[in-house]
């Protein structure tokens, strides 16, 4: 019991922005319709999957090791932009809108901050400000669309799985999105490092889930009694 305590009690020792910089997942979630700088949001749906990541063409580190990351893992999926899926950067930083655009092959690099913002919630990207650093602090990864703008898959972290990708970019394709159950069981034994999941780890998952079934189960058995 200790070690639970223990970790509460760091969580809520950490500022109130702290904890709220992170994911809220909301698979299945439609994107908005809105305008970007750039043009309409909807002008890079409808054909292909999208590709979206949140973030901010100023920032120093997070951002650049997270897209060299995607990038690295659409390059190993065999998979071409234009044709199998569109890569998209949506800027939240509204100094942005008047910077140079950033050039990266197969990417578009959208701005408008009050856009983002509204696809932010959507996606549940949670971020903020900091005055002192002047920098945003915000979580790590990006999502997978449907054609449709619907809010397919979930990837966590800097360094991403080429085949995971490539199946999700299927997936979305197909109109798929991820339910809410595989995707906190798989972000519980994900290595953000590596962007894998490891043959243990799924195993792991399968055990765990014939466990909540046996429970659940149990619960049942013991009602009808």
């Amino acid at each position: 019991m200790r070690a639970p305590l223990a970790i509460a009690l760091f969580l809520l020792a950490l500022p109130l922005h702290a904890r709220e910089v992170d994911f809220d997942p909301h698979p299945g979630a439609r994107i908005p319709d809105v305008a970007f700088r750039e043009g309409g949001l909807r002008d890079y749906l409808g054909t292909r999957p999208v590709v979206l990541v949140l973030g901010y063409e100023g920032c120093v580190n997070l951002c650049g090791t997270t897209l060299d990351g995607v990038s690295l893992a659409l390059r190993d999926t065999g998979l071409s932009a234009g044709r199998d899926y569109t890569a998209l950067f949506v800027s939240v930083d509204p100094r942005d809108e008047k910077a140079p655009r950033e050039q990266r092959a197969g990417w578009h690099f959208l701005t408008g901050a009050d856009s983002a913002a509204a696809v932010a919630k959507t996606v549940g990207f949670r971020y903020y400000y900091e005055e002192e650093s002047g920098q945003f602090a915000h979580p790590a990864g990006f999502v997978v669309l449907t054609p449709q703008g619907d809010i397919a898959r979930y990837f966590m972290g800097v360094r991403f799985d080429a085949s995971e990708l490539r199946q999700a970019i299927a997936e979305a394709a197909r109109g798929r999105t991820q339910g809410t159950f595989e995707r906190v069981l798989l972000l519980c034994f994900h290595d953000p490092v590596s962007g894998k999941y490891t043959q243990t780890v799924l195993t792991g998952i399968r055990i765990a889930t014939i466990m909540l079934l046996a429970a659940l189960g149990f619960v049942a058995w013991r009602k009808l009694r």
